[in-house]
């Protein structure tokens, strides 16, 4: 099985004074399951580590970079390492714009109505929401960059 950081996630029970028990029934688990999980003997599911983050108070990427035995990042040439808390990363800026939200859909008909500004409903699509919960994007992260091509992967991405 792959490489865990099995000291920092004990530690981060001790720091919470938390029981390794403690956390498997917060997780609806067996306390060997999660023993063997944060061992090594048992791969951690990306349910198991959304409830590990939650249960820590940690961040989600924190987890992920534990869960793979090193907090270093991807380990492509040039990369900068991964850092989590103080990482100097941006928040995301709040919109120009009021974004739609969960809060704004109106149910009316067996339907699901947004209403516009200027009072006019519009049906959602049936699809609408089918994803949510499906991805995480760490904060500081924004997808909407232009792609730095002076940068190696780039360079081989559309060269080679």
């Amino acid at each position: 099985m792959g490489a865990i950081d099995s000291t920092w996630f004990y530690e981060k029970l001790a720091e919470r004074g938390a029981s390794l028990r403690d956390m498997a029934r917060f997780m609806g688990l067996d306390p060997s399951a999660v023993s063997r999980m944060l061992n090594g003997e048992r791969k951690m599911s990306a349910e198991e580590q959304d409830q590990i983050a939650d249960y820590l108070g940690v961040n989600l990427g924190e987890v992920a970079a534990r869960r793979r035995g090193e907090a270093a990042g991807f380990g492509e040439k040039k990369q900068a390492d991964y850092a989590s808390e103080g990482s100097g990363l941006l928040e995301p800026a709040e919109p120009d714009v009021k974004m739609f939200t969960e809060d704004d859909i109106i149910y009316k008909d067996g339907k699901r109505w947004m209403e516009l500004d200027d009072g006019t409903l519009l049906e959602l699509h049936p699809a609408y929401g089918c994803m949510k919960g499906t991805l995480t994007i760490l904060p500081g992260v924004d997808l909407t960059a232009p792609m730095d091509w002076d940068e190696e992967w780039g360079e081989k991405l559309f060269n080679e």
